[in-house]
């Protein structure tokens, strides 16, 4: 009996044995299967492999611009832009090419100074036709006027008719005293030979006669200049609508503005001894700056202007 139990014993236990493995080789086939079956869920980035402390290869889609890990340098790292290629028109010149003669007889007087300063403001040159004694009374004056660049022109000596406009030979007397005081009074030969006649070239004999004058003139040097445009300052037998001085003069100017205009050369006439003149000329000069006028000297011009 014990020689036929061990032997059953035996074969039970390793057939008990043989389920146990299959059950387990099932168990395992069964999980094998599902494993396979299952899928990655579908997050919408790039797939990306990493091996060991590697950094990607590549950033996820759809991710910001990583900021760069330094400091940006303080000046600018692109390229400057180009020069243009075309090239720049040039500046347009300052000047208008219109050019008139601002002029002042009768002075040097009391108001000339003032008249310097108005002037120097308006960066304007003038010409002025001194009288030798009024250059006699006023040296410094006289000598500021050459110093800022203006032009100290004849008037004659003494602006007296009965005595210059005796004959040619004596005119050329008084205009040759007017040079001697301006010597003196500068200390140098400053005059210009730039004369304007006393009264306009017509009191030298009128237009007939005035030729031996401007005959004695020419032989020394000089040139004889009239002008065309003014304000009738020393005429106010003419303010027939009995305006202020001040309008009156304004509306001269004004009115021989509108008539010369379009003269080749435009010369104008201000008594700086006259009060209401000088008191008007920022006025002009205001006006003349705007219409674009630039302000010339009389020596530029080479030949005589005369009415």
């Amino acid at each position: 009996m014990k020689r036929t139990e061990t032997p059953l014993r035996l074969r039970g236990l390793a057939r008990r044995l043989l389920c146990i493995a299959a059950a387990l080789a099932a168990a395992l086939s069964l999980v094998s299967v599902q494993g396979c079956k299952k899928k990655a869920p579908d997050t919408g980035t790039q797939t990306v492999e990493i091996t060991g402390d590697t950094e990607p290869t590549s950033s996820p889609l759809n991710s910001p611009t990583v900021e760069p890990t330094v400091e940006p340098t303080v000046e600018p790292t692109a390229a400057p832009t180009p020069e243009p290629t075309a090239t720049p028109a040039p500046s347009t010149p300052s000047g208008s090419g219109k050019k008139i003669y601002l002029t002042f007889d009768d002075g040097p007087s009391s108001a000339t100074p003032t008249v310097l300063d108005i002037l120097a403001r308006y960066n304007a040159k003038a010409t002025f036709f001194t009288v030798g004694r009024m250059v006699q009374q006023n040296p410094n004056t006289a000598k500021r006027i050459v110093e800022e660049g203006h032009l100290l022109a004849c008037h004659t000596m003494t602006h007296d008719f009965k005595i210059i406009y005796v004959g040619p030979s004596a005119f050329m007397n008084d205009v040759a005293q007017w040079r001697e005081a301006v010597k003196k009074a500068v200390g140098y030969d400053a005059g210009a030979y730039v004369i304007r006649f006393p009264g306009g070239s017509t009191s030298a004999g009128g237009r007939s006669g005035r030729g031996a004058y401007l005959d004695a003139l020419h032989a020394a040097g000089y040139h004889a200049f009239d002008w065309n445009l003014g304000l009738n300052d020393k005429w106010l037998a003419g303010n027939t609508d009995h305006l202020p001085v001040y309008d009156y003069l304004w509306k001269s100017y004004c009115e021989t503005y509108a008539m010369y205009k379009n003269s080749k050369v435009m010369i104008l006439i201000i008594h700086d001894t006259e009060p209401e003149s000088v008191r008007l000329l920022p006025r002009i000069l205001e006006d003349l700056v705007s219409k674009g006028y630039e302000f010339g000297l009389l020596d530029e011009l080479d030949e005589d202007y005369l009415m």
